[in-house]
Parts: C-alpha cells; sequence; structure tokens
C-alpha cells in the first residue's frame, strides 16, 4: 500500500477497523523494481489491524492488514465505498456514518436513511441465536446520511457516539466526489448528531443544531475529554470554504477562509454531553496554523490534573499543492495551552489519515497522502507510523508486549508546570471566556473506563502473511455467553433437510396413487388385488382359444396313440404364472412360437379330421373375429416360418402325431370328427373336388402317394356315398395330384 486518503476509523477493544477512503498501491515485481502506482476502488472490503500483531513500519501494509468482506461476495448498493464519513463505535459493535460516494451513474445509491453496522460482540438481553458480521440499520427522521468532513469521537464507556458540522448540499440532497457540480457538498453543516449505542439494535439517533456563536467547519477534531458527569467535547481546528468542495474556488472563498479559518485553533469550542451546553475558550501558547484533515489523540496524566491533547498532520485547505504538516502540537487542559511537540520535516508529512492511541504511550498514525508532486506519491516511512507519546519520538516497531505508561512530556510540564506523573499547577486559563466553563474540569469522571491492554503478543504465522485476507481471522467467535450449543443448527438443517424431502417423496407417491385410481376406478383399496389378478388373466385369455400347447416328436414317445395328444389338448389347462403387471390397459397378443411339425414318410400314415384341414383353410381365407383377439387390429400377426400354404397340406393342426403309425385304432378319430364339425361353421366343405356329408361324418383322409415329395390328403368316401374314383387335389403351385379310391386303398 502506498496511501490511503480519508478512511474512517474506530478501535473495538483490541482491534482497529478502517473503511472507505482512496487507497493507492504500488505494484512489485520479483527483481525488486515497483511499477508504477494503482488507485482501485475496494468497495467489498474493510480493514482490520489487531494490536496483538507485532509489525515494522517498514513492513509492506498489506501484510499487517486483515480484510472482511462487507457483502459476502455479492455486489449490492448497501456497502459502497464511502470516501470519509465516520464510524460510530463502544466495545462491541460500529455503525458507517457519512461521507461521500463515488459520482457515477452505474450504482444506484443507497436511501439517505441507510446505515451499516457490523456487531462483533453480543451485549446487552442475551440472545439464543446469534452471529458476529454485518446488519443495515435505519435512520430516524431528521438525520440523513448526506453529510460529510465532519468531526467524528466515539465513547466507549457511554456508548455514545458524535459527529460535528461538516459539510452537505444546500438543499440536503446526495452529495459526490468532485465531478458533476450539483453534488457537491458546499454548505457548511451546523447540526451535532449522536448516537446511543446503549442497547443493542436499539441504537437512538439525535440531530441537534449548534448554536450561532460556535461556527461550523469542515474536517475540524472532536475529542472526548474524561471530565465532569459524562465527559466533555472539545472541538479543534478545521476551515470553511475547503478548496475540494470547489471546482475552482474563488479568491472571495479563499479569502473569507484565511481569515476566520485560523480562529477554530486559537478559541476552541466545548460541549458538557451531561447539560448539552457549548462554551467556547481561548487558547495560548505556540497556537498552531489554521489546518484541516489532521489526527487526534488524548492521553490524561496518572492524578487526572492534565488532559493532553495529541494532533497531527494536517495542511491549510487552502490549495492542494501546500505542503501538508508533519509537526506534532499539544493542548493542554484544562490551562487551554498550545505547546509544539516535534517539528517535523516536509517529506514525512502527511494529511486525511487517522490515529488512535494503541497503549498509554504510543499514537498509531494509519494512511494518509503525502506532499502531492506529482499525481502517485507514497508516504515516506510507510503507511503505518507509531509516535511514541512519552518520549515524542517516532519508533521504526510496534511491540505488544513493549510500552509504558503515559508520563507528561517536559515540554508540557515546564508550561504548565508539575512532573511525568501529573501534579499540575497551571489548572485553568488565564481568564475564563465563560466562569460556567471552569467547574465541569474540576469535577472528576467516575465511570469505570475500561482498558483493554496489555496485549497479549502473537506472531503472525506464515499463513496470516501470505493469505492477509482471511475472514476468519478478522470475525471473532460468537460470544461464549451464548446457551445453545453450536452443534445445533447443523443438526437441526440436517433433520429438517430430512423432513422435507420425505415429505416430497409422500406427496409424489400420493399423486400417483389418485392418478391411478382416477385412470381405473374399480381399482379400490379392498378389490386392488383381484382387479390385479383381472388385468393378468385378461392379457393370457387374449390368446386365440384354437392355440394349443405344441407337441413334438421330441417331447412324447412314438408309441403313444394320437387320441392321448388330442385328450390333453381339450383338457389340460396351462399352468398359469404370476404376471407382472402392465403399464397400460392394451392387451397384445403372444406371437406363434410353436414349432412347426413336419407330416410323417409314407411308411407311417396316420389319420386326422378332416375339419381341421377345413377350418385351417378357413382361418387362412379370414380374419380372426375371436373375441380374445388383440384390440390392436391394425398390426399384422407374425407370420410363420413355413413355406407357402399348401391345400391340403396343413402343418398347423397340433393334435396330428407324427409318430402315428397306420393299422393304429380309429374310433377315437371318428368321434374327434364329429367334435369339429359341431364346432365348424360351415354347412358343407369341398376338398381337392369331392364332396364331403357332414352328417354322416365318415369322410376322413387319406394320405395319397407324394409327387415331388409333397404329401397331400383327400377326402375318402365310404362305399354307398357315391364317391368319384378319380379324384384331385389342388396345390400351392398348380399342380394336382391323383386321388385312390376307398376301394383301391382297401385293396
Amino acid at each position: 500500500m502506498c496511501w490511503w486518503q480519508l478512511p474512517r476509523a474506530a478501535v473495538i477493544r483490541d482491534t482497529l477497523y478502517l473503511d472507505g477512503g482512496y487507497i493507492g498501491y504500488l505494484p512489485g515485481f520479483a527483481d525488486g523494481s515497483s511499477g508504477a502506482p494503482e488507485q482501485p476502488q475496494d468497495e467489498e472490503f474493510l480493514y482490520s489491524i489487531n494490536f496483538t500483531q507485532p509489525f515494522r513500519t517498514s513492513q509492506n501494509a498489506s501484510d499487517i492488514f486483515r480484510r472482511v468482506d462487507k457483502t459476502a461476495g455479492a455486489a449490492n448498493n448497501l456497502a459502497p465505498n464511502y470516501i470519509d464519513g465516520a464510524m460510530f463505535a463502544n466495545d462491541n459493535e460500529f455503525y458507517l456514518y457519512g461521507g461521500l460516494l463515488r459520482d457515477t451513474d452505474s450504482l444506484r445509491p443507497p436511501p439517505a436513511t441507510s446505515v451499516l453496522g457490523y456487531e462483533r460482540y453480543q451485549y446487552g438481553p442475551e440472545r439464543a441465536s446469534w452471529d458476529p458480521g454485518f446488519y443495515n440499520g435505519e435512520l430516524p427522521e431528521g438525520v440523513s446520511r448526506y453529510i460529510t468532513a465532519g468531526a467524528a469521537v466515539n465513547i466507549p464507556s457511554e456508548n455514545l457516539g458524535f459527529y460535528f458540522s461538516g459539510m452537505k448540499r444546500k438543499d440536503g440532497g446526495d452529495i459526490r466526489t468532485s465531478g458533476r457540480q450539483q453534488y457537491n457538498a458546499t454548505a457548511v453543516s451546523d447540526s451535532l448528531i449522536a448516537i446511543d449505542m446503549a442497547t443493542m439494535r436499539e441504537e437512538n439517533w439525535s440531530n441537534d443544531t449548534l448554536p450561532d456563536d460556535i461556527p461550523g467547519r469542515a474536517n475540524g477534531e472532536l475529542v472526548w475529554i474524561p471530565s465532569s458527569d459524562r465527559g466533555l467535547l472539545v472541538a479543534i481546528g478545521g476551515v470553511i470554504n475547503p478548496e475540494w468542495a470547489y471546482r475552482l474556488p474563488s479568491e472571495a472563498l479563499t479569502s473569507k477562509s484565511e481569515d476566520e479559518s485560523p480562529g477554530f485553533m486559537k478559541t476552541v469550542s466545548v460541549y458538557d454531553i451531561r447539560s448539552k451546553k457549548w462554551y467556547k475558550q481561548e487558547t495560548s501558547g505556540d497556537t498552531p496554523p489554521q489546518l484541516t484533515r489532521f489526527c487526534s489523540v488524548v492521553a490524561t496524566a496518572e492524578d487526572s490534573s492534565s488532559h493532553n491533547i495529541y494532533i497531527y498532520g494536517g495542511y491549510d485547505g487552502l490549495d492542494e499543492l501546500n505542503p501538508p504538516s508533519d509537526d506534532v502540537y499539544i493542548l493542554s487542559l484544562p490551562s487551554f495551552t498550545w505547546v509544539k511537540a516535534k517539528e517535523g520535516t516536509k517529506e514525512h508529512g502527511r494529511r486525511e489519515h487517522r490515529c488512535t492511541r494503541v497503549y498509554p504511550d504510543q499514537m498509531l498514525v494509519v494512511g494518509g497522502q503525502a506532499l502531492q508532486l506529482d499525481d502517485f506519491t507514497c508516504l515516506d516511512g510507510g503507511l503505518i507510523q507509531i509516535f511514541n507519546l512519552n518520549t515524542l519520538e517516532w519508533q521504526e516497531e510496534y511491540d505488544p508486549s513493549v510500552w509504558e505508561e503515559y508520563k507528561v512530556p517536559d515540554v508540557v510540564t515546564a508550561k504548565i508546570g508539575g512532573n511525568a506523573e501529573g501534579g499540575a499547577t497551571s489548572l485553568e486559563p488565564s481568564s475564563w471566556d465563560d466562569d460556567a466553563l471552569g467547574p465541569l474540569f474540576t469535577r472528576k469522571y467516575t465511570k469505570t473506563i475500561t482498558n483493554h491492554y496489555p496485549y497479549a503478543s502473537v506472531s503472525a504465522s506464515p499463513t496470516d502473511i501470505a493469505n492477509p485476507t482471511r475472514i476468519s481471522t478478522a470475525i471473532p467467535v460468537p460470544s461464549s455467553r451464548s446457551s445453545v450449543p453450536s452443534w445445533v443448527a447443523p443438526v437441526l438443517g440436517t433433520v429438517l433437510g430430512l423432513v422435507f424431502v420425505c415429505t416430497l417423496l409422500s406427496c409424489f407417491v400420493l399423486w400417483r396413487r389418485r392418478k391411478y385410481l382416477r385412470r381405473f376406478p374399480d381399482a379400490s383399496e379392498a378389490g386392488s388385488s383381484s382387479f390385479n389378478r383381472h388385468r393378468v388373466m385378461t392379457w393370457v385369455q387374449g390368446t386365440p382359444p384354437t392355440k394349443a400347447p405344441t407337441v413334438t416328436s421330441d417331447d412324447q414317445p412314438a408309441s403313444e396313440s394320437a387320441n392321448t395328444a388330442v385328450a390333453s389338448q381339450s383338457t389340460e389347462e396351462p399352468k398359469l404364472t404370476e404376471v407382472q403387471e402392465l403399464p397400460a390397459p392394451l392387451i397384445h397378443e403372444m406371437p406363434d412360437t410353436s414349432t412347426v411339425t413336419e407330416l410323417p414318410p409314407e411308411s407311417m400314415h396316420g389319420f386326422a379330421p378332416i375339419a381341421a384341414v377345413h377350418a385351417s383353410k378357413q382361418r387362412s381365407r379370414k380374419p380372426s373375429t375371436s373375441p380374445h383377439a388383440s384390440p390392436d387390429r391394425g398390426i399384422p400377426r407374425p407370420e410363420s416360418p413355413t413355406t407357402d400354404y399348401v391345400p391340403g397340406h396343413t402343418r398347423n393342426v397340433s393334435s396330428l402325431d407324427t409318430n402315428d403309425v397306420p393299422g393304429s385304432p380309429t374310433s377315437n378319430v371318428t368321434a374327434d370328427i364329429e367334435e369339429e364339425h359341431e364346432d365348424d361353421d360351415s354347412d358343407d366343405s369341398t376338398m381337392a373336388g369331392s364332396e364331403v356329408d357332414a352328417a354322416e361324418g365318415q369322410s376322413v383322409l387319406s394320405p395319397v402317394s407324394p409327387e415331388d415329395g409333397i404329401h397331400s390328403f383327400a377326402a375318402l368316401s365310404p362305399p354307398g356315398h357315391g364317391g368319384a374314383e378319380n379324384r384331385t387335389t389342388g396345390a400351392a403351385d398348380g399342380r394336382t395330384r391323383r386321388q385312390s379310391s376307398f376301394g383301391e386303398l382297401l385293396d
């Protein structure tokens, strides 16, 4: 880091927090050289320095600071980067207030009543669930964030913060950095903003108007003196008509500032917090010139006989090219005497920085801007400096284990008397501007002021230096007073997550069940089982009733007769197996997977009912009209992988046993013929030019000597039926066969 202009800062116990402002970086290279300084916009980060960490002022400040993400990685307009403003804090939390936004239309500014708070420690009423972090507050009516360049002070023992005067827009509207003139803060504020943080998250804001004899100003300093009932506020320095508020300040404005601004150092304003009354008091001694944008701290003698206000740096506010001051001045109260404690150098001077008293004898200086010899000038000696309040010298390192109680410097005791431990003899100025002010300094402050030092020395680990942006090192753990164990949150989250998932699954199952019942109304809770059985049987019965189990020569011995096959076909019911429920109500007929049985050779002629042949012919000519046929009639039925159909050559009659031999009993066959004739819808059947008398039921098929290896059957009429002797049967290829008569067969 090269410079840091106008950050807002505050201390919470053992940590200094800084936010906003302009930060300049000097990029370094591996060979030790550096590039041109850069000034990015670190809008999302809050920086901190923990007082337990030792460091050297020559050390890279980036290794000393730790960063906290204000936006949790998400861009928003609630925590943008402000220039200047205040950070009100007690020992537990702080609020970011006021300041200037960049003049841009790419970001919508927060509302006038918006304020961002950060809770580091819990206090006040116990909260069952609490974690440190940021939250958005709301300003009451009459208090606006549209103010900048005021003087801020924090009083942890009183849980109070104050913002004195500053600059605003004439109409009280939005203010921004120098750019468009309508957003310039050119009017002096005549207000004293106060915040009471006694109760966590119930802060009280107020806006009191300054009396006419207490002039407002820009970038003065406001300090708290531990005297009287609730303490006293002292306003020092500042200027009117600062050059940064105008693009081209006129000579009249500059001349007026030169006439009035030095008076803010010669005559200081004092405010009694308890009575809310203002006083003015003239000072004496080595009065500093007019100054603005400097810093200050207060050190009280051990016996409280003197309260010494240290101020450092700043510039006159008339011209930005004027060199900043490097001098240290001390205003000792209640004598109101100025002492020039240390004269600095032009090169080491700075302005727009912040100061805090880290130990009773040490003042920490952070940030600032050096003499503007060009657009990018780094601060001499480093971004962080340590000034010893006892020796009045600059230190090169900070060690939390090395410190002393405050001792009044000799240059001060030379003016007010006494010694290092106190004992001042000059307890009032040469004359009081208001006699009521004197007794306020004689009344001691009785409330306890909590000191958080000494700090345990903790060396920075290599991880901290290599990764200074770790949020975990900057955000503290929640207070140990919390009654809720740390494991409750993750366990509760897991249980609630499981309950949520189970609820979703249950809803899905119920929805599916309701959808199913709407689709099948008969499938009630009580009849769901029988309904499923009905669906299975419907699927099974979709197969044509004429289909029967196929018996092959490999499955049955040759000695069994044809009637055995026929009987098994008509009497044996197929065993049903459990079939998985179909996903849709459509039932499809299963394809014919039976094995086609070839006819036996000539030497093993058997007999079969001619009605079966006739039925086969009818099926080959007509589509199936079975009530159990598949409802999907548009789908063609699978064809048998046999050859083309030949009349009289039926291969799909399962009752024809290829293992039957000539000479087998035919009585059962005749009975089967009669049964088949009863089932047939046709009254008369003609096959191969022969007329069959169905009523007699005596026609049988006789094998005909094959020609070209093709078997066929002819209808033979018994004697007395007038059957022709020379009959022919038509084959599929147009060939004819000679048919033997019944007599010839007997011969």
